[in-house]
């Protein structure tokens, strides 16, 4: 564990589960670029320290600029992705099967497509103001990567979308009549990259999941362990939020805010 400051500060949302799973994409492919990269929440979790040694700014523009390839040209709209140079790949798979345990937490369905949305977020997140600690609240409406007239819609992994999203909530739908809403770019894309490496617990409620902070700096391959809290260390607190229907079909879904969970004693 690094003692050092942190070369990193993120501004965040603990109670965002998509919020939280970004720090956790984010501390991913910190290690992936700079080797041996640690990170932490620190400011009662509203700040995430990435303990490495390059700038904010040259991590989001590796991410803004990565390779990224889809692994089944002919199935778009369920297709894994591999996240290549300048990274040590990646592959982004994790609703695949059921061996994550994780395959609950695909929220996207129908016509939204794995890999044309990524490359979406990826595109907007080549924006300077992506460069600075409120990265996560940069929200935009957000465009097709290879069709720029044609608006692309996140994933619904940025908590602050799922209010409101179910046409019952608002007397009409918002993708029916092919409105543009405004997406969080960087939290979309590094949620669904965080969630190859860390994982919710699920609870005795169907589709309800706990997520644990940590307080010290730590290394990617406890990421798994301590976002689902099975590790004891300092300043671990708890979330509880729900993966949400967020049509009357059933099919697409959306993380909901979360609740702080009661401090325990370990």
């Amino acid at each position: 564990m690094t003692a050092a400051n942190p070369a990193i500060r993120v501004n965040v949302d603990p109670t965002n589960p998509g919020q939280f799973f970004a720090c956790c994409g984010l501390l991913e492919l910190a290690d992936r670029l700079w080797a041996g990269a640690e990170g932490g929440f620190a400011e009662n979790d509203r700040q995430f320290h990435l303990h490495c040694p390059g700038t904010l700014a040259e991590l989001v523009r590796a991410i803004a600029t990565a390779q990224l390839t889809p692994t089944r040209s002919d199935d778009p709209l369920a297709t894994p992705f591999v996240i290549g140079q300048p990274f040590r790949p990646l592959s982004i798979d994790w609703w695949e099967t059921d061996r994550t345990g994780a395959k609950d937490l695909k929220v996207w369905a129908g016509t939204m497509e794995s890999y044309g949305i990524a490359k979406a977020m990826q595109h907007a997140l080549d924006d300077e103001r992506f460069c600075q600690p409120d990265l996560f609240d940069v929200g935009l409406v957000v465009m097709n990567a290879d069709e720029p007239d044609k608006k692309k819609e996140p994933y619904y992994y940025d908590a602050r979308r799922a209010p409101n999203a179910h046409s019952r909530d608002t007397g009409f739908s918002a993708n029916d009549l092919g409105l543009t809403t405004t997406a969080y770019p960087a939290v979309e894309l590094l949620c669904l990259i965080g969630l190859q490496v860390a994982r919710p617990v699920p609870t005795k409620e169907a589709r309800v999941y706990d997520y644990f902070t940590w307080s010290i700096p730590l290394p990617t391959n406890l990421l798994l362990a301590a976002s689902c809290g099975a590790l004891a260390v300092p300043g671990r607190r708890g979330y509880r939020f729900e993966n949400w229907f967020r049509t009357g079909q059933k099919k697409h879904k959306a993380f909901r805010p979360a609740i702080p969970l009661p401090l325990r004693g370990d």
